[in-house]
């Protein structure tokens, strides 16, 4: 019951908000946007990029991996990866479980020693993704000023973060926390809390066995790369968006990488919102329902999740092809 929970409410919870986004949408002047013409010479730029950042990670993975005694190809990294993110498309945080299965069994590992290695790359990619998304929001503050100033949602949020209930709640809340903490042990939230807490320490004493500790540094930022690169690109896919320079890009891809932190497939509603919210700031449209934004927003999300799709299906025929 808690699986299929786990599976069904957060998929509720983006075809949700997949609606409430798309329900005043005016399609056919969407299409008409869509028939002025898209620069595929970008999409396969961007495709390819997706793709280098899927081998990088399986590269990356492999330095950890060699720790343990074992020295796995890149073809296999690779499939492990492609297979990640294509079942993360259908069971949310999944696809990481099944990755480290994959290799612990393909290499007669311990899956508790696989995973290990994971929890220290995504402590890693924390570190990256946090210093990118500061960096975007203190270089341009001054868009996210205005808009949130300027618009009723910019203004409703502004209004929330200055509440005075909002911070006395917050702080009655840690302080409950605080004096029952002993009675909390057994809770699902208190548990994941400290579930994290207890993992990023794992990953933080795992990287000290890595032995190119540089090299895997460098693996990450080549990854982090790759991944804002293939963001970005997606600007150059409409004539309506080329303009927006290459913080505007970063910009758009941290505000949907942050949307990513809610498990929903493929992050189908969260990251529309995001991404839709971030083209608002720099002036491309004047509400999420404007035709550029959903054209936008649907032709980066389908190309890409359609990507991740084939991958996923290549990595399970060369699976099924080696049993």
């Amino acid at each position: 019951m808690k699986k299929t929970i786990k599976i069904t409410v957060p998929l509720l919870v983006g075809l949700l908000m997949a609606w409430s986004l798309t329900r005043k949408v005016e399609w056919d002047v969407v299409l008409e946007e869509l028939q002025k013409g898209i620069a595929w010479g970008w999409v396969a730029v961007s495709v390819t990029l997706a793709l280098m950042s899927h081998i990088i990670r399986g590269l990356r993975w492999r330095l950890q991996l060699r720790t343990l005694g074992i020295n796995p190809s890149a073809h296999d990294m690779a499939v492990a990866v492609f297979g990640n993110y294509g079942l993360n498309l259908a069971l949310p945080r999944v696809g990481e479980l099944w990755r480290c299965s994959y290799v612990a069994r393909r290499y007669h590992l311990p899956f508790s020693t696989t995973v290990g290695t994971m929890v220290s790359e995504r402590l890693v990619d924390m570190v990256v993704a946090g210093a990118m998304t500061l960096a975007a929001f203190l270089h341009e503050r001054e868009h996210f000023a205005t808009f949130m100033a300027g618009s009723d949602i910019g203004q409703r949020i502004l209004d929330l973060i200055s509440s005075p209930w909002l911070w006395t709640l917050a702080i009655i809340a840690i302080i409950v926390v605080a004096l029952f903490s002993r009675y909390l042990r057994h809770t699902m939230a208190y548990q994941f809390v400290s579930g994290f807490v207890g993992n990023m320490w794992l990953g933080i004493k795992g990287l000290k066995d890595v032995p190119n500790l540089w090299g895997y540094l460098l693996w990450s930022v080549a990854l982090w790369t790759c991944y804002y690169l293939n963001s970005y690109t997606c600007c150059f896919f409409f004539g309506f968006t080329e303009h927006l320079d290459a913080w505007a890009g970063l910009s758009i891809f941290v505000m949907g990488s942050l949307s990513l932190v809610l498990p929903v497939q493929g992050g189908l509603g969260p990251w529309h919102y995001a991404v839709g919210t971030a083209l608002l700031c720099y002036g491309i449209g004047h509400e999420l329902a404007d035709a550029q934004v959903q054209a936008f927003i649907w032709t980066s999300w389908s190309i890409e999740q359609g990507f991740v799709l084939l991958l996923g299906l290549y990595a399970m025929a060369m699976i099924a092809k080696r049993k």
